[in-house]
């Protein structure tokens, strides 16, 4: 008797579904319509942006896996309808038409933008971060209105302090880091605000986005494990790992999408040149495509950092948007062994996340103030000295060139001389033979890198208008 209780329930139960899945004209938009229904009352609000379904889980947006969304899909597999002859008939689904049905719920649920513009602030495992425009920090409860797509694993509150303490973990690593250096503290301050720029999704929104290079050439000097804690400091799927030469393939690009943090221990000059690269260090669009889907224009927002010990070197200069695009950190103290903890980056991240987080806050004040990284002049210093140790024609430019004003179309300094006496300077200086440029890539780079001159070609030759060579 039960049994056939049970089974009458069952298919009572299965017939109402069948009538709620019934269709009218069962085509794919139809469906995609009754699909974005159901997405909707299962998970509330459903966003389309940057290439995927995202539903918000109580603290951030999350992504829908792909095999939560084809499910509700394949439910209207056998769905009857009539056909425009009136005839009854049923929907019959294939890999096509699943895909070609999530296309069309996509074009309904779309919002490119909706992740672009989000509220200055840290999404951490006890609320919301808000930072008004004065950069102070206040706590508020989670919210989807903050288009946050991750949960830091800190916990803060107002008040928390933000200087480690002695004996700290996170002393010891800046402490021995940076120890003897006379801007110890600037650049203890500078990567705070690197891994506030990170955890505020900020690093684009600044009015000079920069990459971080931390360059030691010595081994155990910090530098690794700094690039660990930064690491540390995020949720994992805020993280990525795209090196520079891969930025230009858009099948690795797409693992920008949506990530706070690109760290890498990978620096190549041929990719940092590349325009590709700053694009993904501006925020610029750019275009990625996941296998087997389509292709999605998306605004980066991580921060880069690298971690290299040895720079690399540029063919044909360093041109002066990759320079802008920069930041060099050095660490430049070898850590005793005495004084070294094992894996010290990652103990940080797991024991102390609450000071962390802290620590990170008041980066990401300040830098909400500044509106930029505040910069030591010993790392303006070791970017110019790479530049310059890597362009003869920068280094001969800093070295040996002022701008003249002109007046009455002068003064002018013919092009061969020009080149001649850079020739004449740079293997004065030990720069080799085949690292200087023929005259017409000498002419371009010059005026490429000296605001102020102008180029003219007469009966006579070509001429730098407003150059004057001082040394040579």
């Amino acid at each position: 008797m039960r049994n056939r209780i049970e089974a009458a329930k069952r298919f009572r139960a299965e017939d109402a579904d069948a009538e709620r899945k019934r269709l009218y004209i069962g085509s794919d938009v139809e469906i995609a319509r009754r699909v974005r229904e159901d997405l909707t009352e299962r998970h509330g609000r459903i966003v389309h942006a940057d290439g995927e379904f995202w539903r918000y889980g109580g603290t951030h947006w999350e992504a829908i896996p792909d095999h939560e969304l084809r499910l509700p899909v394949h439910a209207y597999d056998g769905a009857g309808f009539e056909t425009p002859a009136g005839e009854p008939s049923n929907v019959k689904l294939t890999q096509t038409r699943v895909n070609s049905v999530l296309n069309e719920c996509a074009a309904l649920c779309a919002e490119p933008g909706y992740f672009d513009a989000p509220p200055a602030g840290i999404n951490c495992a006890s609320g919301f971060i808000r930072f008004d425009a004065e950069g102070t920090p206040h706590l508020e409860p989670h919210h989807r209105q903050n288009r946050c797509r991750h949960t830091l694993p800190g916990r803060w509150q107002l008040g928390a302090s933000s200087t480690p303490p002695a004996g700290s973990l996170l002393a010891r690593l800046l402490t021995g880091s940076f120890k003897c250096d006379p801007e110890a503290e600037a650049k203890c301050s500078l990567l705070a605000e690197v891994c506030g720029a990170a955890a505020l999704g900020y690093a684009t929104r600044l009015m000079q986005p920069r990459a971080v290079v931390l360059h030691g050439k010595t081994a155990e000097n910090g530098k690794s494990q700094m690039l660990e804690l930064a690491r540390g400091l995020l949720p994992v799927n805020a993280i990525c790992s795209v090196p520079a030469s891969k930025m230009g393939d858009e099948r690795h690009v797409i693992g920008l999408v949506g990530k706070l943090l690109n760290a890498s221990d990978e620096l190549s000059p041929e990719a940092i040149a590349s325009d590709t690269f700053k694009a993904v260090v501006t925020g610029d669009p750019i275009e990625g495509r996941d296998v087997y889907k389509s292709r999605v224009e998306f605004r980066s927002v991580a921060q880069n950092l690298f971690a290299a010990n040895q720079l690399p070197s540029f063919k044909g200069g360093v041109d002066r948007g990759v320079q802008r695009r920069l930041l060099l950190i050095p660490f430049t103290r070898s850590i005793p062994l005495d004084e070294r903890i094992e894996d010290i980056g990652k103990r940080i991240a797991a024991e102390e996340p609450d000071l962390l987080l802290a620590w990170a806050v008041e980066g990401a004040a300040r830098l909400i103030r500044q509106r930029n990284f505040a910069i030591p002049q010993g790392c303006h210093n070791a970017l110019l000295e790479w530049v310059l140790s890597e362009d003869p024609i920068a280094a001969w430019i800093d070295a040996c060139v002022s701008v003249v004003p002109i007046v009455n179309g002068g003064p002018m300094l013919a092009t061969r001389d020009a080149h001649l006496r850079f020739q004449n300077w740079a293997l004065g200086e030990g720069y080799k033979p085949e690292k200087l440029p023929a005259i017409n890539g000498f002419v371009q780079r010059v005026q490429a890198r000296v605001a102020g001159i102008q180029h003219k070609r007469t009966k006579e030759g070509r001429f730098f208008i407003g150059l004057a060579v001082t040394h040579w």
